[in-house]
């Protein structure tokens, strides 16, 4: 895919799947604006890396600003950051944990959106990914705040496709099933517990972030433009089988 003079915002931009949508957008083309608590681990020379928290709405207006000033558009927006739940019942979890949970994952997605739309609204164009979850429709125990920060993705990502809709700007979610990140390493990592995963996913692998970033350059593209308020499982077919 043709990136060529596109510039696109990637949140989570210094690890797992945010980093490869990243990798994989400056590969094709594409100037790209990483956000990330962390220290930008990219190296190209059309990367921009702003560090901070996606819920810092100053932070974020303030970098957004500074995108604007030096390059005039923005086209695209992936939602990639994102932390795990307390993998708690919900009966032994603190509010504030519960809260943190849905801060970073749902509002961060929020924020950013926010302040990324109203740079596209006057263009009538754009793009926006949020990344979603299999855990927004199929779950397991101890994990209530996780599953209700990635459901709350499901249902932003369709009411800001209406909203957005008149402004000719699509917004979608990608559903990752298992992928192999430094999240999930310590389990993956685990032979007996790849193995239990791999024997639940009718393609028989893990996947790996390049799956995920895949998908979502094919929402940024031109050839979805057709596509809203849509949330695409990438799973390799788990979700089929639930």
């Amino acid at each position: 895919m043709n990136f060529d003079g596109k510039v696109v915002v990637v949140t989570g931009a210094s690890s797992g799947m945010g980093k490869s949508c990243a990798e994989m957008l400056l590969n094709n083309g594409a100037v790209v604006c990483g956000f990330d608590v962390n220290e930008g681990c990219v190296e190209h020379a059309n990367y921009r890396h702003f560090q901070g928290s996606v819920v810092d709405e100053e932070m974020v207006e303030t970098s957004t600003e500074k995108i604007v000033q030096e390059f005039g558009r923005v086209d695209g927006l992936v939602n990639a950051a994102g932390v795990w739940g307390n993998s708690k019942p919900f009966f032994d979890m603190d509010t504030a944990d519960f809260q943190r949970i849905l801060n970073v994952n749902t509002v961060g997605a929020f924020v950013m959106s926010k302040y990324i739309s109203k740079i596209m609204i006057p263009k009538k164009n754009g793009k926006i990914v949020n990344i979603s979850c299999i855990r927004s429709t199929i779950f397991r125990g101890n994990m209530a705040d996780y599953a209700a920060s990635k459901g709350a993705i499901v249902s932003l990502t369709s009411a800001m496709a209406l909203d957005l809709a008149p402004f000719n700007i699509q917004v979608n979610a990608v559903a990752p099933g298992f992928i192999y990140t430094g999240m999930t390493k310590a389990s993956f990592d685990n032979p007996e517990i790849k193995k239990q995963s791999e024997e639940l996913i009718p393609c028989g692998r893990v996947g790996v972030p390049e799956d995920i970033a895949s998908v979502v350059m094919f929402l940024l593209s031109d050839m979805s433009n057709y596509m809203t308020g849509t949330n695409v499982f990438a799973d390799g077919g788990y979700h089929i089988q639930k």
